[in-house]
């Protein structure tokens, strides 16, 4: 899970970071407090939840936000602000949530909890860590899926299977064929390559 915590006021960010990383020990999470390192790391980096902050210097937040989904439509943008105001027009961007400052551990769990998009654990270092080979698929399969917050049961009716072939693509005991692949990505709305991609 990859975090991105953006506010041009650093001990805001550090704050946040802080936090997250008690709730959140495994993520990746990255702080950014300068408007231009905040806008470069928004265009090259796909984060699964982003917090932004609304009024930032030489970056308006929410215009920042929908450049973001342009790119990267299941990004979990919460907002993050002192201004009561913005909540409507950062409602437009599909947000996740809104959270007014000064934000607490508390708020910051329920957000997590009520993402918009859920983000699964499992990471491509996880699975290159997990399996070698081509075990790393049922991974990608499981973690797309859990992302899509889909059932092991829904998901195996989609594809006219059993739940526990599923489980056993998922474990990697076995690997779908190409047809099954198309199809599964298919579903979950992603690219056959994000599924059968060498780890590098």
């Amino acid at each position: 899970m990859k975090i991105l915590v953006a506010d041009d006021h650093k001990s805001i960010v550090d704050g946040i970071i802080l936090d997250l990383n008690e709730l959140l020990p495994n993520a990746t999470i990255t702080g950014a407090h300068r408007s231009s390192e905040i806008v470069e790391l928004c265009n090259d980096t796909r984060f699964d939840i982003i917090f932004m902050d609304i009024d930032i210097p030489q970056a308006n937040g929410i215009k920042l936000a929908k450049t973001v989904l342009d790119k990267y439509p299941r990004t979990n943008i919460i907002y993050i602000t002192g201004y009561e105001k913005y909540a409507l027009e950062s409602y437009e961007t599909n947000a996740s949530t809104f959270l007014l400052k000064p934000v607490t551990k508390k708020a910051i769990a329920k957000a997590i909890d009520n993402l918009r998009f859920p983000v699964s654990d499992i990471t491509d270092e996880l699975a290159a860590k997990e399996y070698s080979g081509e075990g790393y698929v049922g991974m990608r399969i499981q973690k797309y899926r859990e992302e899509r917050g889909m059932s092991r049961n829904e998901f195996a009716e989609l594809l006219n299977v059993t739940p526990p072939t599923i489980h056993r693509w998922e474990t990697g005991v076995r690997k779908p064929d190409i047809a099954t692949l198309m199809k599964i990505a298919s579903i979950l709305g992603v690219k056959i390559d994000e599924l059968t991609a060498p780890l590098s």
